[in-house]
């Protein structure tokens, strides 16, 4: 099985089997979606967001705004007919990316579950209908986290968590402040360590939260997260001597 939370391409490419997520056992669907939807559609619009109730593919809804000049997007998934495909929530910009793969934060529990299964990434991606830009991004991210050592950042607390991998200590340190760190440790509903995942690359910043919800209170704590994190990454970028890559570690691919 390759691990999704690891590379993260495409869901209608690597979507794989399981068990119905915890969180629909843990709390119940909302008893009447469509007053839900409403009640998102009308919170969104007096927050001054594009709100887009258009359902393409595995796409419920988007959001859409622009705030500190990063515009930003989110978007619902979910495949009612595929319980075993997690419906998540994805926040997203274009406004900062990196030259390279640049950040992965993850659980700790679910880095040390993918670490083993590194390997099998490699090996499979060839067997896979994906594009060549997907294989490039996969390999790329795979290549990333085997190659780069946790930092550390961040209080114990939350090194209990959450695993944070950076192509620079600065960078790390830049992006995981007392802001970030309380976002992510206190996340709506909880469970932030099992369900949260960020990556940073020449793609942009991507957040993906699990969640079957999709609730205001879930989404608008998952846009200032992303604020948070590309705030962090333009005053970094902004600062000279941010370009000194982490040592790879041995054995690492080359």
């Amino acid at each position: 099985m390759i691990a999704l939370e690891w590379i993260a391409v495409p869901a209608a490419a690597l979507a794989v089997g399981g068990s119905v997520w915890f969180v629909r056992r843990r709390a119940g669907a909302p008893l009447d979606p469509a007053a839900a939807a409403r009640s998102r559609e009308r919170r969104a619009r007096g927050l001054g967001w594009e709100y887009d109730a258009t359902v393409t593919g595995d796409t419920l809804f988007t959001m859409r705004s622009e705030q500190a000049g990063v515009k930003w997007k989110v978007r619902h998934r979910a495949d009612p007919l595929r319980p075993e495909v997690r419906p998540t929530l994805t926040w997203a910009t274009r406004s900062v990316q990196g030259a390279a793969t640049e950040l992965r934060l993850i659980g700790r529990a679910r880095y040390e579950r993918g670490k083993a299964l590194v390997e099998p990434v490699f090996e499979k991606l060839s067997s896979l209908i994906l594009s060549p830009r997907e294989i490039a991004l996969a390999q790329a991210r795979a290549e990333f986290v085997e190659r780069t050592a946790p930092a550390e950042v961040g209080s114990p607390a939350f090194r209990e968590k959450f695993t944070v991998l950076a192509r620079n200590n600065r960078l790390a340190r830049a992006l995981v402040d007392d802001q970030t760190e309380g976002l992510l440790t206190r996340w709506p509903h909880g469970g932030g360590e099992d369900r949260v995942s960020v990556w940073l690359d020449w793609h942009g910043l991507r957040i993906d939260v699990e969640t079957p919800h999709a609730a205001m209170d879930e989404i608008e704590h998952l846009v200032a997260l992303g604020l948070a994190f590309a705030s962090g990454y333009r005053r970094h970028a902004a600062q000279p001597g941010a370009t000194h890559f982490m040592e790879t570690q041995p054995g690492a691919a080359g």
